[in-house]
């Protein structure tokens, strides 16, 4: 008997960390991000820093948050997972994780700026 294999959705995730952790720590964080979005079988598809922006209102005190977008395909059956593991970390001021239908424009909807030399 094969085992069926399992449909793969995509999905972006979009987290506002408090501005002021030190680098290690947000790279320890993004490490485990991208350890959920592998798990079985996922696949990390785009990595996007917008790094510290203003909020249009204070979220617990902070008036900036630290935005990293994530670009990656999982099963259904690991997002609620996955959200749930999001909520209880303390360094995380907002998220959000959707669904995405037009996976070929991942990437593409932000002109990223040119440096000129």
């Amino acid at each position: 008997m094969a085992v069926a294999k399992k449909k793969m959705k995509t999905y972006e995730l979009m987290v506002a960390l408090k501005p002021l952790l030190p680098d290690d720590l947000r790279k320890s964080l993004h490490k485990e991000f991208v350890a959920m979005m592998n798990k079985d079988g996922g696949e990390l598809l785009d990595v996007d820093v917008w790094g510290k922006r203003y909020l249009s209102y204070k979220i617990e005190g902070h008036n900036e948050g630290y935005y990293i977008v994530y670009n990656f395909t999982n099963i259904p059956g690991n997002i609620n997972e996955m959200k749930r593991l999001l909520q209880l970390r303390q360094e995380i001021l907002r998220f959000i994780l959707i669904e995405v239908d037009n996976i070929d424009k991942i990437g593409k909807g932000i002109k990223k700026k040119e440096i000129e030399v």
